[in-house]
Parts: C-alpha cells; structure tokens; sequence
C-alpha cells in the first residue's frame, strides 16, 4: 500500500481497534483471574468454615490437640487439596500429606489466621509451581484456638486460563483482521473519490476541459467535485471564446494579408530600383510568415477544440518517412547537413491521419534544420517496440538547455535560441500526437543535441 490518505486512514481504524481490542481483553482477562482466583478462595474458606461447623462442640471442649489426626481423618473433604491443622502456636499438629515441617508459624497466612481473620498466600514453590494457601482460624467462642490451612496446586487454573485466552486472543485476532478488512474498504470509499478527483484534475491541467468527475456522494468530497466540474466548465467556455476569436481574426486577416502578398509581388517584378525590389522581398517573405503563423493558429486552436477532423486509415509509416525525407534532401544539401533514415520497412501499418502525422514530421525536421550546423546530421529512425511504433528524430544541434526543455511544448513559449519561432509548433505536435492515444517525448542537452521522439500505438 503506498504512502497517502488510504494508508493512514487504514493505520488509524486499526491502530483504534488493536487498542480497544487489548484494552479489553486485558480487562476481560484479568476479571477472569480475579474470578476463577476469588472462586477457589471462596470454596477453601467455606470448607474451613463447615470444618469449624462439623466440629464444634468438639472445638468447644478443647479436643482439637487430644487427636487432631482423628478429626481430620474423619472429616469428609470435599475439595482437591492438602490440609494441615495447625496450633496457636503455628505448629503442623495433623496433615492429610507428608510434610517434613512442623512449624509454619512464619508464613503471612497462617499469622492472619491465627490472628483472627482469614489469611491468604499466592506463592512459586521451588519446582516453580503456583501454589495457593487459605488458612481460616478455628475459634472456641471468640477465642483462637488453631486454624486449618489448605494447600492447592494453582497449574489446573492456569490451564484453565491459558485456555480462555487463548480463545480470547483468537477471538481478538478476528476482530483486528474484519476491521483491517472493513477499513480497507472504508478507505477506498475516500480513497477512490479523491484518486478519481486527482485523475481528473491532472486532465484539465493538461488542457483536457471537457472531463467531468462523477459525483458519488453528498459531502465534502461530492461538493470538491462540483467545484472541479463547475471551474472545467468556466474555463471551457472561455477556451471556446478564446478559440473562436483567434479562428475570427486569422480569417480576417488572411485576406489582406493576400492582398499583400500579391501586390508585393506584382510591384516587385515591376519596379527596377534595387531599394524598392528589396523592401517589396521583405514585405513578401513576412507576409508569408504572418500567413503560416495565422495556418498554424487555426490548427492550434481547431486542435484544442477538437473541431478539426482527423481521418484515420490505415497507414504504413516507412513509405511516408521515406517521402518526407525525400522531399526534405535539397535543404539538406542546402544546408550542409547528412540527412539519414533508419526505417524499418517491416513495419505494419497503423490507424492515423496521414497527413497530420507528414505535419508532425515537418514540424519536428523544421526544428532539427533550424538548430543543427553545417556539417551536422539529422537520423529519422522507425521501428517497433512492443505494441508501439517508435519514432525518433535525431539530430547533433546545439541541444536544448534543460529550463527550457521543460516548457518547449507549451503553446506560444519561444525559447532563448536565436532560430525560435512562433511557439505553436511543438504544441502543435503534441496535440496531434495525444489525438493519435500517442506521446511526445523530447530529451536534450546543451551542445549534445536533440531527440524527439514519438510513440504511436499499433493496431
């Protein structure tokens, strides 16, 4: 389980009930000890008591030390135990076992019996037995005139309890394994919620408003939800503006822009002044400037929209890489730079839109020939991993610094190169690859070059 809400939640249903659970068979177990002890005190001292009451009158005439043995001996016991009768003087004058002492004056049982009351010894005997002594006086009126003491092995009891907790304890390790269940469950019903908020939160993030959270529940997490759902909505509204106004003003601008370019080029092949023909060659070329930036504004924002169709078909990547090659050779030359493929032509065809994807390649060799030097290389490399058609456009450019490899995706983000253009064209890419269920991945370095590489999902 990995470290978050749910782990905690878990640990804290559970760290309660172990709690509860030990707290109360601590209590239970010792209530059962006290029980089965107090029981057993009970049962000795009541046997002393109907001794004393079976021998009364015989207590009354000082018989107890004419022939203690007899009294004792003709006492039916009903109790497992050894019993000893004892003097006022603490000495052993009859015992129904062996027992080499003769005085047991010492012991706190038999002074409190002898004193009055009735007197108790929970001891270890030297074989590390539990042994328990209740000794009860003997009275002639409300004089002391002896006590009998019984001695009982406490390892039944301890049996008995271990036993009982036993079937407590397992009962108690039930009890923690259903709550370590129920809880997990209980933390799911929280956990689930808020990974699915997440989930989604992360789509918007990344541009995807139309994703919706499900609302599960009536709470705090429910309203979260709302709220998510209510600022996507706000924000997609927004988006839909901010798209149609760009869609509005590069339509409007495409016709004068035309215009310019026309008559640019028409004053141009009429004027003979060297002056004239080379402000006519500038306003020209940025007209064609503004005019790809207006093409490339409208895909960005029919992308990010969704309203531009793409129409997918089956389509064998090796012969389009090698067109797009092909058609790029001349500025290669142009340029001083080894333009090479490495393609594997067993590939099988893929579901895409043909001519998004030539886009794509455009976009991404545009940028290798705008940041490779003379004498550089470009390597388009396909082929398949797993489930996945890999391409990889390589190039030896002067790399991309890692602040701005973290932002060059980003619409509008021109970086601090010389060459950088628009700011749409790698935005672009990204948004047709993630059209495709594709990713865009670009790794660089300062001086090392520059990978961008795309993976596209097989048929």
């Amino acid at each position: 389980m990995k470290k978050g809400i749910k782990r905690r939640v878990v640990w804290s249903y559970l760290v309660l009930i172990i709690f509860s659970v030990a707290l109360f068979e601590a209590i239970i177990l010792f209530a059962l000890r006290v029980y089965y002890v107090d029981g057993i005190k009970q049962t000795l001292r009541d046997q002393g008591r109907l001794f004393s009451s079976y021998y009364e009158q015989e207590l009354i005439n000082n018989e107890l030390l004419n022939d203690p043995g007899k009294l004792l001996n003709q006492y039916r016991l009903s109790v497992s135990a050894e019993v000893q009768l004892i003097d006022v003087k603490g000495n052993i004058i009859a015992d129904t076992h062996q027992n080499n002492k003769k005085s047991i004056s010492d012991y706190e049982d038999v002074k409190s019996a002898l004193s009055g009351g009735t007197g108790y010894l929970d001891t270890n005997a030297a074989d590390g037995e539990r042994i328990l002594y209740v000794t009860q006086p003997l009275k002639r009126g409300s004089t002391v005139i002896g006590a009998i003491r019984f001695t009982t092995s406490m390892e039944r009891l301890n049996h008995v309890f271990s036993k009982n907790m036993l079937i407590l304890l397992s009962f108690g390790g039930i009890v923690i394994l259903t709550a370590a269940i129920i809880s997990f469950f209980l933390a799911n019903t929280i956990t689930k919620p808020i990974s699915a908020i997440t989930k989604a939160a992360e789509q918007m993030a990344s541009g995807k408003f139309a994703t919706r959270i499900k609302k599960e529940n009536e709470d705090e997490i429910g309203k979260l939800a709302d709220t998510l759902n209510y600022m996507a909505i706000q924000i997609e509204k927004h988006e839909q503006l901010k798209n149609e106004f760009i869609a509005s003003v590069s339509h409007e601008l495409r016709t004068p822009l035309t215009s310019i370019k026309g008559w640019a080029v028409t004053l141009n092949s009429m004027s003979e002044e060297d002056f004239f023909r080379d402000g006519l060659e500038i306003i020209s070329t940025e007209s064609d400037r503004l005019n790809q930036l207006l093409n490339d504004l409208l895909d960005f924002s029919s992308l990010s929209s969704g309203k531009l169709p793409l129409v997918f078909e089956n389509v064998t990547l090796p012969p389009l890489l090698q067109q797009v090659i092909h058609q790029l050779t001349p500025r290669a030359q142009r340029q001083g730079i080894k333009l090479t493929g490495q393609i594997d032509e067993e590939l099988e065809p893929i579901l895409a839109d043909q001519n998004r994807l030539k886009q794509v390649l455009m976009n991404l060799l545009d940028n290798a020939f705008k940041f490779t030097p003379y004498g550089g290389t470009i390597i388009v490399m396909l082929k398949s991993k797993g489930k996945e058609a890999i391409i990889k456009v390589i190039d030896s450019g002067r790399g991309i610094s890692e602040e701005d490899l973290q932002l060059v995706k980003k619409k509008f983000y021109k970086g601090k190169s010389k060459g950088a253009g628009s700011g749409l064209g790698l935005a672009i890419v990204d948004e047709i690859i993630q059209a495709h269920r594709g990713k865009f991945l670009l790794s660089s370095r300062n001086g090392g070059g520059t990978t961008a590489e795309i993976r596209l999902p097989l048929q």
